[in-house]
């Protein structure tokens, strides 16, 4: 059984210093064996909600143009309140 996909977001964070909301999309992705417009939007909602509950910041901002359309991305990095969340659901052990 896999983890859950927000919990799968939160690791691949704790494993590193940040990461592009594109990076972490492709990541998932893969992880899971899934692809398509819908699940990018489904991985982006949870990161919305990840950042709206504190468990990860967005450190910074950047305008892409592909073709015809802006798209605005994201860097998230793992806050203080989300390790302690995650030291207290077994997720991170020995931090």
């Amino acid at each position: 059984m896999k983890l859950h996909q927000k919990g799968y977001l939160l690791l691949s964070l704790s494993k590193t210093d940040s990461l592009w909301d594109h990076e972490l999309i492709q990541k998932t992705l893969n992880e899971y064996g899934e692809s398509g417009s819908y699940r990018e939007k489904t991985i982006n909602v949870a990161l919305d909600e990840l950042s709206a509950a504190g468990l990860i910041h967005r450190v910074e901002e950047k305008l892409e143009n592909t073709g015809h359309q802006q798209k605005l991305h994201f860097r998230y990095k793992l806050s203080d309140f989300g390790i302690s969340r995650m030291v207290d659901s077994g997720l991170l052990i020995n931090w």
